[in-house]
């Protein structure tokens, strides 16, 4: 059988990680271990681990610097875990289905697949509310993983936390080599390409939101160079020759705008004219082609006339685009939640 190693990520979270590792030591599958990898955490982490240490399936390792957010994925990744297989978990989030991993891993040894995922609850700690976002929820289970890299424009989400896979493969690719926000995504396409994936269509797991999220903090410089999620995976299948070029190209292009899209309607929201602007100047820079697209775009015009109808925006996103979270995470900024 093969052994599931379930990595929790950690800086400061004594409140939470009690909570995360409880919910992975109550998963059924028989294989399993639980690696905490402490970021030189300067709160009482210790002693809340401290009753799972005699549990044989559970390893603690406390970082000698904090290495940073991406540093500490990496170091759990490669170094701390044994796994054949890994799933990533920060250590404000939890599982909430105590067979996900058992039903993960059936499916993937049945079908042969590099990785599975499911679907997620975000937990909102203000007013302690669960939003269940539909995206994903038309997927089969069985995919071919190109379909799913050609298509992920369209709004598909490959959430971290709900992902079993291949961990072996996933260090060949680069996982966490990019220090960027979206780092997983970059990894996780990249490990799809020309493999076969699994979903499990049900919620597995809950995503903490609160203010130090990574999500909630507004740095337009990151929110920039994170268009390496699309350009590495790009570059990455342009090598190996996975795709012909113009079907690349015009990969490339669908996700660039999909991002675009996605932090000029953040700067919208957030009523913040001066972001707005740089955004529109970086991207007419970056490629012009993808500028003018969305310059030309009736559908992200009327996104925009609707900008200030709060209500009619919570809809649009609930309903149509199917992630009422990336309206809800808005909320918290705009009480003045800080990082």
């Amino acid at each position: 059988m093969k052994k599931v190693s379930v990595a929790i990520t950690a800086y400061n979270q004594a409140n939470y990680i009690g909570q995360a590792v409880e919910s992975v030591l109550s998963q059924d599958y028989p294989n399993l271990e639980v690696v905490v990898s402490d970021n030189a955490s300067t709160d009482e982490i210790g002693s809340v681990i401290d009753p799972f240490r005699s549990d044989g399936r559970f390893k603690y390792f406390r970082n000698d610097r904090n290495l940073g957010m991406i540093g500490n994925f990496h170091r759990a990744l490669y170094d701390y875990s044994t796994g054949d297989y890994a799933l990533h978990l920060d250590g404000d989030d939890y599982l909430t289905d105590s067979h996900y991993i058992s039903d993960a891993m059936n499916l993937i040894e049945r079908e042969g697949l590099v990785m599975v995922f499911s679907r997620y609850q975000s937990l909102y700690e203000r007013d302690h509310s669960f939003v269940e976002d539909k995206v994903n929820s038309d997927l089969p289970e069985i995919m071919d993983g190109n379909w799913l890299f050609l298509n992920y424009f369209k709004g598909y989400s490959l959430t971290t936390l709900t992902v079993v896979h291949d961990r072996r493969h996933a260090m060949d690719v680069g996982f966490f080599e990019k220090d960027i926000r979206s780092t997983d995504w970059e990894g996780l396409l990249k490990l799809i390409i020309n493999r076969r994936v699994g979903f499990i269509n049900r919620f597995v797991g809950v995503w903490r939101r609160h203010g130090l999220n990574e999500t909630m903090k507004q740095d337009v410089r990151r929110f920039l160079s994170n268009v390496e999620y699309i350009e590495s995976p790009y570059r990455f299948a342009l090598e190996k020759q996975y795709f012909p070029k113009p079907i690349l190209d015009q990969w490339r292009r669908r996700m660039l705008k999909r991002y675009f899209v996605q932090i000029l309607v953040r700067a919208m929201m957030l009523r913040n004219k001066e972001q707005e602007k740089t955004i529109w100047d970086y991207l007419k820079t970056y490629d012009i082609k993808v500028y003018r697209s969305l310059q030309r775009d009736i559908r992200f015009h009327g996104l925009k006339r609707i900008m200030n109808r709060r209500m009619l925006v919570w809809f649009v996103f609930k309903y149509i685009l199917k992630q009422e979270s990336f309206y809800r995470d808005f909320e918290y900024m705009n009480a003045g939640i800080r990082k």
